[in-house]
């Protein structure tokens, strides 16, 4: 090339990060139209326009004639190479990298220099040039990512384009056929990467309770606040055994619901038991006796009797009952006798003191029999007469049962390691969650009175009712030692080992969420010697875990009738009552108490804990707290349930919330009483009114009774709870409310008649008047029975005259 020569640019374009150039370097001064049209179409291939027809020709060396381009401040422009377009017409294709620029401002003008000639030329800017209608491929291993896309379908699509880039020209795959094999790896690949993309989400939305999805996180989480999730809880139900021998009936034994063409009661151990099977096992080792079988005859008489509502007490004529202090009996009835409309039904209740009383001659000695005051019949028991119909069967064989079948299991792995904390994993089919079972005091010996025996022994009521919030994974570990083949130690599950003690032999365990199915992996963890137990390395675990079999444990009375295993001591057994087990704590409901539940206090501080610790107890029926003078302690009034016969409910009560008290600040408990009121006010009446009716309307009113349309009068006993104050201005609206009242005298000093105190105590009508109330102390409940045989039962008088 001579350094003479003139060259000419025929076309140039600027993009983002790209120059690119069309020269034409021969002696003439102008192309013919034909070259021109060779220029734009070697450019247009260039730059993502049509392919031309022949390949460009090879690379000129640069050092054969240097190449530069500035723009008009001197900054160069970085030359990447040029091509020989078309040797015979000298046109030549130059790309260059031009100077930093902002992307929105147009092309500069540039100065082009091929060996020592040199011309300007202001290159076309593609900044507002529309997009191809045709996606350009980007060569191979130049694949654009979006790495935003983290699911299946993304990493489908992301991995067949780049595999056909790669594969573009051999025909052996065929990307779009879901038989092909690359099809095959691409999809499982995709699978597990949108698995991964999941656990790479949930290991930051299961670090926060508020974003926890998973049951095992959200139990973890609430565990660090002190709250205990409700995972559910089994059901639980009494069961009625009449046997043939004293003996013991062990803890384990399976009852299950009647089994389709089988009228026996004893089935084989090896029974195959229908699919609707509900399996129900005895929770502790039961001692019967031909004594207990059935206490029927004792219980009844020559004539017929009720035992009352709330009662807590009854007599047998016999000496030889067999039954002791602690055991649960059932009181079954299921024919109405005569002159009543409905059967007892049944009632399981907890005995607390068997005693013998003189009889007279025919039995020389009876045996009156105390159960729990929480066990209080629910209603009056009316004893049929001796072989009549509708007597009342007293079942003295009766022991506790919940639902769930043991099966043995294998955890993985089986052997304690070394060095770190045994962590196995058992998968199981349908496990079943249960609350221990209450357990009396070991002080406990029936020889303490009504009251002191109530807060030694849990009742019935309580021990066929558990707390959800307890209930642990019904699994069993026994481990055996290394070198020693004969010993055996259990170990049992827990919520938790955070209170465990080192030498504790217990572990955690918790399910994993279900995700449609019934089978689930139970994660359990052992003690690492500080928290619990570490087993020895080497130790051998096998394990049980009770099942539900997909049933939920729903009974009904009566269902459970049927005994796995040959018993030949039984004869007869029955549940009279139903069972229904505890359904799970939402996901929802966790995440809202979790957060607040460290708030509420566990001891007695200010009233409201008070109230809240005392309504939480069976025996009490209402509650109120107030502070003396604005400063601890309380002062706590509580009603308690009524029993027949009565005095043994209060102290109860009050021993359990004293176990709440804060050391220092004892509170005064007081039990409920009433309060005479005696109130007295003057009416006048519209002109033309009915005095004798209005009177009788107004008394109904504010009256003990029931209003002219039914509902509770103003001093009912429903309407006042412990604590209430009488407001005079609820009085006087009350009256003023009628529309034939046009006056309603409260002062004294204007009719003496007007009287607004207590029955007894000192006359301060005047200052009760002035503060509106009469004062109604924690303890108290204000009464105006209206009784005229019975003034001290409270009295309201109303004096009704007409206005003129």
């Amino acid at each position: 090339m001579a350094d003479d020569t003139q060259p000419t640019v025929v076309h140039s374009v600027q993009s983002a990060g790209s120059l690119q150039l069309v020269v034409q370097v021969s002696p003439a001064s102008a192309l013919p139209a034909a070259q021109v049209r060779a220029a734009d179409i070697a450019m247009d291939a260039l730059t993502g326009g049509a392919v031309p027809a022949t390949p460009p020709a090879p690379a000129l060396a640069l050092d054969t004639a240097p190449v530069t381009i500035t723009d008009l401040f001197g900054t160069p422009a970085e030359v990447v190479q040029v091509h020989a377009l078309d040797a015979d017409t000298g046109l030549l294709h130059i790309q260059a990298i031009p100077p930093p620029a902002d992307p929105a401002a147009d092309a500069p003008a540039y100065r082009l220099t091929i060996g020592d000639v040199s011309t300007w030329f202001a290159p076309e800017s593609k900044a507002n040039v529309a997009t191809p209608s045709r996606p350009v491929q980007a060569p191979p291993g130049q694949a654009a990512i979006n790495y935003l896309g983290r699911d299946y379908a993304a990493f489908t699509s992301l991995m067949r384009s780049r595999v056909s880039q790669i594969v573009r020209d051999d025909s052996a795959w065929a990307l779009d056929h879901p038989a092909d094999p690359m099809t095959t790896l691409i999809e499982a690949l995709a699978y597990a990467g949108d698995h991964l993309s999941f656990r790479q989400d949930a290991a930051g939305t299961e670090s926060y309770l508020p974003t926890a999805r998973h049951r095992l996180s959200l139990r973890r989480h609430a565990r660090l606040r002190d709250y205990g999730v409700n995972d559910g809880c089994n059901a639980r139900t009494a069961l009625v055994f009449t046997v043939k021998s004293n003996g013991v009936i062990p803890a384990g034994l399976q009852v299950v619901t009647q089994q389709p063409g089988i009228v026996t009661m004893n089935l084989p151990a090896t029974q195959d038991l229908a699919a609707s099977t509900t399996v129900f096992e005895t929770m502790a080792d039961l001692p019967v006796s031909l004594l207990r079988n059935n206490l029927a005859y004792p219980l009844a008489r020559s004539v017929a009797y009720t035992l009352p509502q709330g009662a807590i007490q009854a007599q047998l004529n016999t000496a030889q009952t067999g039954l002791v202090p602690g055991q649960l009996v059932a009181f079954v009835q299921t024919a109405a006798p005569a002159g009543t409309a409905q059967p007892f039904g049944a009632q399981v209740v907890r005995l607390i003191k068997v005693e013998l009383l003189p009889n007279g001659d025919n039995p020389p000695y009876a045996t009156m029999i105390t159960w729990h005051p929480e066990d209080a019949l629910a209603k009056p028991l009316t004893m049929a007469v001796q072989n009549q119909p509708g007597m009342v069967q007293l079942y003295g064989n009766v022991g506790l049962a919940d639902h769930g079948r043991t099966v043995a299991v294998t955890p993985v792995p089986d052997t304690a390691p070394a060095g770190r904390v045994y962590r196995p994993i058992i998968e199981v089919e349908d496990p079943v969650s249960a609350a221990p079972m209450p357990a009396s005091v070991a002080a406990f010996d029936g020889s303490q009175d009504i009251a002191e025996a109530a807060l030694l022994v849990p009742s019935a009521k309580a021990s066929l009712a558990p707390d959800p919030g307890q209930a642990n994974l019904c699994v069993k570990m026994l481990g055996e030692r290394p070198g020693m083949a004969k010993v055996l130690d259990l170990w049992t599950a827990r919520q938790d080992l955070m209170s465990t003690p080192p030498a504790g032999r217990a572990f955690a365990a918790a399910p994993e969420d279900g995700y449609g199915g019934n089978r689930r992996h139970l994660f359990l963890r052992f003690g690492d010697g500080a928290l619990g137990e570490a087993p020895a390395p080497g130790t051998t675990f096998t394990a049980t875990v009770r099942v539900g079999d997909g049933q939920s444990g729903r009974v009904r009375a009566n269902a459970l009738v049927q005994i796995v295993g040959s018993t030949p001591m039984i004869s007869w057994v029955s549940n009279p009552l139903p069972a229904t087990p505890a359904q799970p704590e939402l996901n929802e409901s966790v995440r809202l108490f979790a957060t607040t539940s460290f708030r509420t206090n566990l001891r007695g501080i200010d009233p409201d804990d008070w109230e809240r610790l005392a309504q939480s107890d069976p025996l009490v029926t209402e509650a109120d707290a107030r502070l003396v003078n604005g400063y601890a302690p309380c002062v706590v009034g509580i009603a308690t349930t009524t029993t027949t016969p009565d005095g043994y409910t209060y102290p109860i009560a009050k021993a359990r919330l004293m176990e709440y008290a804060v050391l220092g600040a004892p509170p005064t408990i007081q039990q409920e009483s009433d309060v005479p009121i005696n109130v007295s006010l003057v009416v006048y009446c519209s002109q033309g009114a009915n005095i004798g009716a209005a009177r009788e309307r107004l008394l109904r009113r504010i009256g003990a009774g029931a209003k002219t349309d039914g509902g509770p009068a103003h001093f009912h006993p429903t309407a006042w709870p412990l604590g209430r104050p009488v407001v005079l201005a609820e009085l006087i609206a009350l009256l003023a409310a009628d529309p034939t009242v046009s006056l309603v005298v409260s002062d004294p000093a204007m009719d003496p008649r007007v009287v607004f105190q207590r029955v007894s105590g000192p006359d301060n009508t005047v200052d009760n008047i002035k503060a509106g109330r009469i004062a109604i102390g924690s303890n108290e409940r204000a009464r105006a029975g209206n009784d005229g045989f019975h003034p001290e039962l409270g009295i309201v008088r109303l004096f009704v005259a007409a206005a003129k």
